[in-house]
């Protein structure tokens, strides 16, 4: 499924159904032309102010969890390569193994990125970077009972490092706010434009221009809170970090230069 189109489809309907709580509005306030009473301002004000309150945390919530999932990736590239580089700290008999299963490691996390927007694929993903974690551990156990103690200790703390900071990341994938915020966000804001209509009908002011405006206005912030809460389906992405973790791998290369 082509998420991005999705998201912009719903992003016109919503347009459109913005457009359609005006007009709404504009005609119950040309039927009810009493308009500027107190307890009506407070009404109004008090939906606005919720409204924008509502906008700002939201948007600042996806904008923060967006970040947390970039600087994880960070994490993950530098835990890989330290793990990487302390295969050279257990025997020796071991080291090609480990390495191979490093290598392969790395494919799958590179595979679960280009999945995520996936959710059946990224699942089975999944389940094969889990049964790759198990097989290097068995082996890193392995090796480690055959090395130095003081060695084998400071590799086994950075394998496990490797596999938390994954974990960490898998589950940032998932989090997200409850679906009834979004829900209660688009509720609010056509309940808002409802009142903006009713404003303009019962002035019998305001052009289809202002309309447009508004509804233009709220429907990008809308779908931009989206977009930094699923980077990876729209238009605002952190493909771009994956980049490290292609670089890790590229240069896991075996001590006498070669690589799979």
């Amino acid at each position: 499924m082509n998420y991005s189109l999705l998201l912009a489809g719903l992003a016109v309907a919503f347009f459109v159904l913005l457009l359609a709580a005006m007009q709404l509005g504009k005609w119950v306030g040309r039927r009810n032309e009493e308009k500027g009473a107190s307890g009506v301002s407070i009404v109004e004000g008090s939906v606005f102010a919720l409204l924008g309150l509502l906008v700002a945390f939201t948007f600042s919530g996806a904008a923060q969890r967006m970040a947390d999932r970039r600087d994880l990736l960070v994490q993950e590239v530098n835990a890989i390569g330290t793990a990487w580089l302390r295969i050279d700290m257990v025997s020796a008999a071991d080291q090609p193994r480990l390495r191979d299963q490093f290598r392969r490691y790395v494919d799958e996390r590179i595979n679960y990125y280009r999945s995520v927007a996936d959710v059946a694929q990224r699942d089975v993903v999944a389940g094969r970077v889990g049964a790759l974690q198990k097989e290097i551990w068995g082996t890193s156990m392995q090796a480690a009972r055959a090395s130095l103690p003081p060695f084998a200790a400071s590799y086994v703390g950075a394998v496990n490092e490797m596999f938390d900071v994954a974990t960490a990341q898998t589950v940032a994938q998932k989090v997200h706010p409850p679906v009834a915020t979004y829900a209660f966000l688009g509720f609010l804001t056509l309940v808002a434009a409802g009142l903006v209509g009713l404003n303009l009908g019962a002035s019998k002011r305001g052009t289809l221009l202002h309309q447009v405006v508004y509804a233009v206005v709220m429907t990008a912030a809308l779908y931009i809170i989206i977009d930094f809460e699923f980077p990876r389906i729209g238009t605002i992405r952190i493909d771009q970090s994956d980049a490290l973790l292609l670089s890790q791998r590229q240069s896991m290369v075996d001590p006498d230069g070669g690589t799979r």
